[in-house]
């Protein structure tokens, strides 16, 4: 018994010098901790798109839902256009390289597009090329050379006659092979050894430039950061992408990426992200950069994965994700919504047939506010023996009418296309067995025309 109570005692000494230890260790913040291994320059580095699948958590906090946008969005003071009709030529071959289509410049002749660079160092990123190319002359300026940024397109910059684009920041790779980066934001003026650095601190790869080139906006932290042509900080507004994210417990733990496009003659900014890997719903809000508001729309519940404004602004069209399995891929329709009504107009682009999967590829405004171009692709069930074909199709939205415009061309491999602002003129990857060639098609637009051949 008297040895049990010297054990107790002797325990309790144990016990009492621990919890010292504690209080003292709690007391003490600014006692030397083990150094920590860090690599990053002026911000902290982030780790995008692991090649792991993260643990899906169904319990995590939720954001709140933002109220439901009314209509009008915005007062849009244009004439209601009419609608046109369009006879598009055969495509001829004009570059025999892989481009990533970006925009057609305002100038009708240069075109803005990306190649990834077949140079890029080994354990490394990819490099891409940023290039402007002048169909008519067939002259290809290179703009900038840069770290290959995936979710970000560079974007014209019509006040200043530049490109800005995102970029990754590449500092090296975790001790799990995770590449580490920071996010910038440049410029450059035509010189791709002189360009100018406008961000670092960027939280996301996505920016916004208003068609008018008077404002730029980018994501940084909780800001949504706004420049004007000068390149002068203009306001900051508070944007915290958490607090909106009210589904996060449908999905896995990736941070929501957004993509933005500005609406024309407005303040306004639609934000747009898509479902993340397990694919369970994206969002699709309204910000205004004047006022920092957000509202959301409803698409019947669905996301999108492209999203562009009509020339005149009244309209926006969306691929919308309608269903995802991972056996047969995504099922893709487009919606096209009135921002002055609200009417949200679904038109299937491809001839309903219960056999096939179809979904749109990838789509463009025609100049009249009306119709647009679209490649819509169809496949069996499973995609058995590789039969899927994809077509161009000329979509009125308004009637609900869509028309194979090159019923003999079932080709499409790459969406990748570029409609003229004065509408005379498509650039598309051609519809050949050949991969990486781009093909120009002209286009005859009057109001005496169905879509046919040219002769």
């Amino acid at each position: 018994m008297r040895n049990l109570t010297k054990m107790l005692a002797f325990g309790g000494v144990i016990l009492a010098i621990f919890l010292m230890t504690i209080v003292r260790s709690n007391a003490a913040p600014g006692a030397a901790q083990p150094p920590k291994t860090t690599i990053t320059p002026k911000i902290t580095a982030t780790l995008p798109f692991p090649t792991k699948t993260p643990r899906f958590v169904p319990s995590l906090p939720t954001g709140k839902r933002p109220p439901q946008c009314t209509f009008p969005l915005a007062e849009i003071k244009t004439q209601e256009s009419k609608p046109e009709e369009y006879a598009f030529s055969e495509p001829q071959v004009v570059l025999n390289d892989s481009y990533n289509l970006v925009e057609w410049l305002p100038d009708n002749q240069r075109i803005l597009m990306t190649e990834l660079s077949d140079q890029t160092e080994m354990g490394k990123p990819q490099t891409e090329i940023i290039e402007l190319y002048n169909h008519a002359t067939g002259e290809i300026k290179i703009y900038a050379t840069h770290t290959y940024a995936d979710g970000g397109l560079p974007a014209w910059q019509p006040e200043l006659n530049a490109v800005v684009y995102p970029s990754m920041n590449f500092i090296g790779y975790d001790k799990t092979f995770h590449p580490i980066f920071t996010h910038q934001l440049w410029i450059s003026y035509g010189d791709p050894h002189t360009v100018q650095m406008l961000a670092d601190n960027m939280s996301q790869f996505p920016i916004a430039i208003k068609p008018d080139g008077s404002e730029i906006v980018y994501l940084a932290n909780t800001q949504m950061i706004k420049l004007g042509k000068s390149l002068k900080k203009l306001s900051s507004t508070f944007f915290d992408p958490a607090q909106w994210d009210y589904g996060k417990g449908r999905r896995n733990q990736n941070p929501i990426v957004y993509k933005m496009v500005w609406q024309p003659n407005t303040s306004l900014i639609f934000l747009y992200s898509s479902g993340g890997i397990t694919n369970m719903g994206g969002y699709t809000f309204i910000m205004d950069a004047a006022t920092g508001k957000v509202c959301e729309l409803d698409f019947g519940g669905l996301w999108a994965r492209k999203a562009l404004w009509s020339p005149d602004g009244r309209y926006l069209a969306i691929i919308r994700a309608k269903a995802y399995s991972s056996s047969l891929g995504g099922v893709f329709d487009m919606a096209v919504l009135d921002t002055l009504t609200g009417e949200l107009h679904s038109t299937e682009v491809l001839p309903p047939t219960v056999e096939i999967k179809r979904y749109v590829d990838n789509f463009v405004w025609a100049p009249d506010n009306h119709h647009l171009l679209a490649v819509g692709t169809a496949s069996s069930p499973g995609n058995q023996n590789n039969d899927g074909w994809d077509e161009l199709y000329l979509v009125d939205f308004v009637v609900g009418e869509s028309v194979s415009i090159l019923p003999h061309y079932a080709g499409f491999f790459t969406p990748n296309l570029a409609w003229s602002h004065d509408g005379t003129k498509l650039l598309i990857n051609c519809p050949t067995n050949e991969t990486g060639r781009l093909c120009l098609i002209s286009v005859n637009r009057s109001t005496g025309l169905s879509p046919k051949w040219m002769e």
